[in-house]
């Protein structure tokens, strides 16, 4: 994986990263399909690293492109759970006769302002389209920012707050749980306005961990949240 940063002044600051990594065809439908997923759903990169009781920069890596296969091996199941969809974004690729599969590198451009992330994904294969086969997968997409609503960000975590100490009372915490299990519990509002999102339970989760109403572990390599008499 390889990076570079470049920050040009326009009417505003734009910064240019371009990161690539080696993976084979079916590896890059996965990681496309997630990376699709995680735009459409307004999360951020360590707000899917939550999710799966992950530290911060472990999704980001993988959709940076390191070490693709192997996280696909590890996490592509739960990943399916985190968005109740095992649906793989269709494409077919173009091959040789003869032709055996291979790693080849695929670019990842993004660039980022003060308002959004445009991405640009840079591929070494021809895609076969036509009658009965699958459009081309776009390459292009767009990220926009959150806008900073102080009243709705209070509203979300005020919800999220009442529910944890409502699971609280009720010992859910006895045995741990994972941050996965919690948003289940915590992200339907019954309101239109009000959408909770990963970031709001894990800022209510950390503030109940400095009162020492909850402790953070490692269990098997994913982060679970217990009482502290039950460490």
């Amino acid at each position: 994986m390889t990076k570079k940063k470049i920050l040009s002044m326009n009417t505003e600051s734009t910064i240019k990263t371009s990161c690539s990594g080696m993976m084979y065809s079916h590896d890059f439908q996965l990681w496309y399909t997630y990376f699709k997923r995680r735009i459409k759903k307004e999360w951020r990169p360590e707000e899917l690293s939550f999710l799966l009781g992950k530290p911060d920069h472990a999704y980001l890596d993988f959709e940076k492109m390191f070490q693709v296969q192997k996280f696909l091996t590890q996490e592509s199941i739960l990943l399916d759970r985190i968005y109740a969809s095992s649906h793989i974004e269709a494409m077919e690729f173009h091959r040789e006769e003869f032709e055996v599969s291979q790693e080849r590198l695929v670019r990842l451009k993004i660039e980022e302002d003060e308002v959004k992330w445009s991405y640009s994904i840079e591929v070494p294969w021809t895609f076969l389209t036509g009658k009965k086969k699958p459009p081309a997968p776009g390459l292009r997409f767009e990220e926009w920012k959150a806008e900073k609503d102080l009243q709705l960000e209070s509203d979300a975590m005020l919800h999220v707050r009442q529910k944890l100490e409502a699971l609280l009372e009720n010992n859910y915490f006895e045995n741990g749980a994972t941050a996965l299990q919690m948003f289940r519990q915590v992200e339907h509002t019954g309101l239109v306005h009000l959408k909770i999102f990963p970031r709001h339970l894990k800022n209510v989760l950390y503030s109940f961990i400095q009162q020492n109403k909850l402790v953070v572990r490692n269990i098997e390599n994913s982060y679970s949240f217990l009482l502290p008499d039950f460490q």
